[in-house]
């Protein structure tokens, strides 16, 4: 089963995938400049409905946890 978007299950852990991690960064680079949510994951190259892309945003993993490595900074 693979993990959320960024991320790759290796040897049963969690593991931040590069190129996916490098879009989600700047899907929240984008956001937090102020373009909506959908044109910030356009220009992070990610094709996502809006509700993705919000859920994405408000995903609390992408902070790490025990599990999940850290993608962004709080």
């Amino acid at each position: 089963m693979p993990g959320p978007f960024g991320y790759k299950i290796e040897k049963g852990k969690a593991v931040i995938d590069e190129v996916q991690a490098e879009q989600i960064r700047a899907i929240y680079a984008g956001y937090i400049s102020g373009h909506s949510s959908i044109e910030a994951a356009k220009a992070a190259g990610v094709t996502m409905r809006h509700t993705g892309v919000r859920l994405m945003l408000m995903n609390k993993r992408y902070l790490g946890d025990d599990y999940y490595p850290a993608i962004i900074d709080q």
